[in-house]
């Protein structure tokens, strides 16, 4: 009996000792791809744990809007309660992901809202977004106030500033809220100036802290993601498939291919750009062309092949954007996609061109001998 008890203390030890820990997730500067990667990771392992919450502690001016839409699903589906510390600021993007946690506390002089989404023209001057990425970002903001029982009115106010919330904020400014205002409108669960006294606020004054922190996927996720990069994996995997497709067997350029493509896909899967559509477009292009090369013609690239390169163009620029990819960033996306593309066709067929062993170079060589034997008597083989 004895030792039974022994263990029953000793399970609940264990236990309980899980559930007494709290992860601290700090998002300290711009909200970026690696942000999303970084919350996804820190909520996962956090639920995994067993930790009684995570606190997410802010300090940012805001971030690309498809990533802050990426994080706050995160926090939402998160199998942990995400508490919100504005330490000391949380405008626009990051506005966004404290409204989608269960609590909200501010440290003294802490502010958060001002989330007018903008974007910069070619001319690099900042621009207010569309009345169309204005709406949609408006019912985001709303949306996630609704899903955690706030004001949606409140919500919506620090996106446009035609709204007006009378005894708050009138038309024609833009809300940010201070941790006075915040309080006032059920916006803030309180006011902490260290993260201890969070916990002692939200009833976990005994848990441990213990503090997540970045790692190299991270920085690996927003450096895959960025244009130069995603470009120069783009140019590698077509030029690595195509040798593949053109010459015999199977070897380095084609591993070379299919590990830069599945790294393309493995970043942008990750900050929540590259979806089942993406794959299939990419697919599909990929048998088009595999269709022109083997099936109808190994020495001139028709119908097939073009509709291969669209596909697959079509495929890569879904995979590196979104629904709330700013003008920016979706163009910069097609600049890369289509300077890549065809800049992998061009330097394929060089390469190609000169190897003595590919289907390009040995078709044109048939193709040769065909017309000479033809002009200059019986082909080999003939009576």
């Amino acid at each position: 009996m004895k030792a039974l008890r022994l263990v029953l203390v000793v399970l609940a030890a264990v236990l309980w000792g899980n559930a007494s820990e709290v992860w601290l997730l700090r998002i300290d500067g711009e909200i970026g791809r690696g942000t999303v990667s970084f919350l996804r990771r820190g909520l996962s392992e956090a639920e995994a744990a067993g930790a009684a919450a995570a606190v997410i502690e802010f300090a940012t001016p805001g971030g690309y809007l498809d990533a802050a839409t990426s994080c706050r699903d995160l926090i939402l589906g998160a199998g942990v309660p995400a508490i919100a510390y504005v330490n000391r600021e949380a405008y626009s993007a990051g506005a966004l992901l404290a409204l989608a946690c269960e609590r909200i506390y501010f440290a003294p002089g802490g502010v958060m809202g001002a989330a007018t989404p903008v974007y910069f023209d070619q001319s690099g001057e900042m621009r207010t977004a569309t009345e169309k990425t204005m709406s949609a970002v408006r019912a985001l903001f709303r949306a996630t106030a609704e899903e955690r029982g706030r004001d949606p009115d409140v919500a919506e106010a620090m996106v446009d500033p035609d709204l007006e919330v009378p005894g708050l904020v009138e038309r024609g400014k833009l809300l940010t809220l201070t941790a006075r205002s915040a309080a006032e409108w059920g916006y803030s669960d309180g006011e902490a100036a260290t993260v201890r006294e969070v916990l002692d606020r939200a009833g976990l004054g005994g848990a441990a802290v213990r503090e997540f922190q970045p790692r190299w996927v991270d920085s690996a996720v927003a450096t895959l993601t960025s244009p130069g990069l995603a470009a120069l994996l783009i140019v590698v995997a077509i030029v690595g498939l195509l040798w593949e497709l053109l010459t015999p067997g199977f070897g380095v350029p084609g591993a070379l291919g299919l590990g830069a493509l599945a790294l393309f896909f493995w970043a942008h899967a990750l900050v929540g750009l590259a979806g089942w559509e993406s794959v299939v477009l990419l697919v599909a292009g990929v048998v088009a062309i595999i269709l022109e090369v083997v099936v109808f013609t190994a020495t001139d690239f028709g119908l097939a092949g073009i509709v291969g390169l669209v596909l697959i163009g079509l495929g890569l620029y879904r995979g590196m954007t979104g629904p709330f990819t700013q003008p920016g960033q979706a163009t910069a996306a097609l600049a890369v996609v289509t300077g890549a593309v065809l800049g992998s066709v061009v330097l394929s067929a060089v390469i190609l061109t000169r190897l003595p062993r590919s289907r390009l170079r040995l078709g044109g060589v048939i193709l040769r001998t065909a017309i000479t034997g033809r002009g200059s008597g019986p082909a080999e083989g003939g009576p």
